[in-house]
């Protein structure tokens, strides 16, 4: 049996910590984490720019509150860095606390949200002009529950009740994220990390088959419903409307599909090689969200297939980082909070894409590290500090 966590940070403290704080950083992620938050913040400035005068009379509004965010962003991995990871604690109290603050923190929509783009999401951070993402934070917390939580109910997963406890836990913090902040996209990320973290562990193939092949049935059933809806009921569902656009986007072009009509055209103008950076055309009035949720459509406009397909691989390099420093760690339950993250990473980067060439309903995810926004750049470079103080302790550990 493991020591208690108390013991085990004393011992970490007293025995490792100042061979973690000499163990050398992995410089390969650490360049590629710096060109993905630089060129992030390139892209957001040209993205914005034309829409930033329009609104705000100053073409670097977002570009400098993105920067602000990174730098925060960049303390706090550096702080975290340093942080024993034992210290995140494997007993069962501290488990149920990130849980906890997982479920509750959408909550604070209800007394103190702020609405922005048809939806009550953000949370203003008081005395200041920026706005808090609690989504965001939720992933983070289900990351380190579910750690915890695999990292506790170890071969039990393999059990039947325990196997279908882990799948149903993530549930309600999903419910609680799409019926208070109506942010399905979250509610998904959370559950498609999840899944993919008990996947890792769980010897059951089949079971995993069932869940697959339920929720392939009941895609295919909304699927059908959508298919069939009428688009001039004023009542129709939102969520099957974006379905129906997304099926059949030129019956719809004025309305819910001219997101995605206007991204396919800028990917469409790019071409090969793209129109040279900041010469986007559909970023200027035409395609909504443009330093948003369509970064990458401008990505392939101004930097073309070539661009787009470079940035790609910069993702896959980072995940490959990643998924080493993970195989390096002996000990469960680092080795999942590093597959969650790495997890989070992906499916964003794989959702994103997705979206902006139409190859699946419209979501609203953002690009890991390149879109707009402050919480999720802030949480994301949280994520990454934990797993680069990981990756310190594994080297520590075998400098002894």
């Amino acid at each position: 049996m493991a020591t208690s966590t108390a013991d085990g940070v004393k011992n970490f403290t007293k025995k490792q910590l100042r061979r973690v704080a000499r163990a050398g950083f992995d410089w390969n992620m650490v360049l590629v984490l710096a060109f993905l938050l630089g060129f992030g913040l390139i892209m957001v400035y040209s993205a914005s720019s034309y829409v930033a005068v329009r609104d705000f009379g100053d073409q670097t509004h977002y570009f400098t509150r993105q920067a602000i965010a990174d730098l925060v962003g960049i303390i706090g991995a550096v702080l975290l860095m340093f942080v024993p990871y034992r210290i995140y604690d494997k007993r069962w109290v501290y488990r149920w606390v990130f849980y906890g603050l997982a479920a509750t923190l959408p909550l604070l929509t209800i007394p103190f949200g702020i609405e922005s783009h048809g939806a009550t999401r953000w949370v203003q951070i008081p005395g200041t002009p920026f706005n808090f993402l609690p989504a965001e934070a939720s992933k983070l917390f289900m990351i380190m529950f579910m750690a915890s939580w695999l990292y506790g109910i170890g071969k039990k997963v393999n059990e039947r009740k325990y196997f279908w406890l882990t799948l149903a836990l993530p549930i309600p913090v999903c419910m609680i994220i799409y019926l208070v902040t109506d942010n399905l996209s979250s509610a998904i990320i959370i559950y498609a990390i999840s899944f993919i973290m008990t996947f890792v562990v769980c010897r059951d193939l089949k079971r995993f088959l069932m869940v697959v092949g339920i929720i392939a049935l009941i895609a295919v059933i909304v699927i059908i419903v959508a298919e069939n809806i009428n688009v001039g009921d004023d009542k129709a569902s939102f969520r099957l409307m974006r379905i129906y656009s997304w099926l059949h986007p030129e019956n719809t072009t004025d309305s819910r599909a001219h997101q995605i009509i206007q991204g396919l055209y800028a990917i469409g103008n790019g071409g090969v090689w793209g129109k040279g950076l900041g010469q986007s055309v559909q970023k200027i009035s035409n395609l909504p969200e443009p330093h948003n949720d369509m970064i990458f459509a401008i990505i392939c406009e101004e930097l073309g297939i070539v661009g787009a397909i470079a940035v790609i691989i910069v993702f896959i390099i980072l995940l490959s980082r990643m998924y080493m420093i993970a195989k390096d760690t002996e000990e469960v339950y680092p080795y999942m909070l590093v597959v969650g993250i790495m997890t989070h990473i992906a499916v964003q980067v794989i959702l994103n894409i997705a979206v902006a060439t139409n190859s699946m309903p419209n979501t609203g995810v953002s690009l890991p590290f390149i879109s707009y926004g402050g919480s999720s750049v802030c949480f994301l470079m949280a994520e990454m500090g934990i797993v680069f103080g990981i990756n310190r302790s594994n080297r520590a550990e075998v400098s002894k």
